[in-house]
């Protein structure tokens, strides 16, 4: 959870009352590692507001044209197919994990049984 500008500001105003950094820390419940943040952002920026995040990245591999491409060539192996969508071949399996989709292979010795 972010901590709120006011929040931030509060923190900080303490430290330049003449605070140390350790009785902030212990006072706020917060780490050295945010406080020394929020002092870099304060004198970098001139602001305490957070850098805006970077958006979702759109996902590399379709779901339907993995299906497709399974239904086509089921005994395509994941190396195979990370070459056809151009990605590695762990991403491959866990789309295939979060779809519910095995990769346990038929092979003729287990269909005689």
């Amino acid at each position: 959870m972010a901590y709120s500008v006011d929040f931030r500001k509060c923190v900080l105003e303490n430290l330049e009352s003449g605070k140390t950094w350790d009785e902030v820390v212990s006072i706020f419940s917060i780490s050295r590692t945010t406080l020394s943040h929020w002092v870099t952002l304060s004198k970098e920026k001139g602001s305490l507001e957070d850098s805006p995040r970077e958006p979702y990245k759109v996902r590399k591999i379709d779901s339907q044209a993995l299906i497709s491409t399974l239904e086509k060539t089921p005994d395509a192996t994941l190396k195979e197919l990370a070459q056809e969508f151009k990605c590695w071949p762990h991403a491959i399996h866990r789309r295939l994990k979060k779809l519910g989709i095995t990769r346990k292979k038929n092979h003729p010795i287990r269909r005689e049984k």
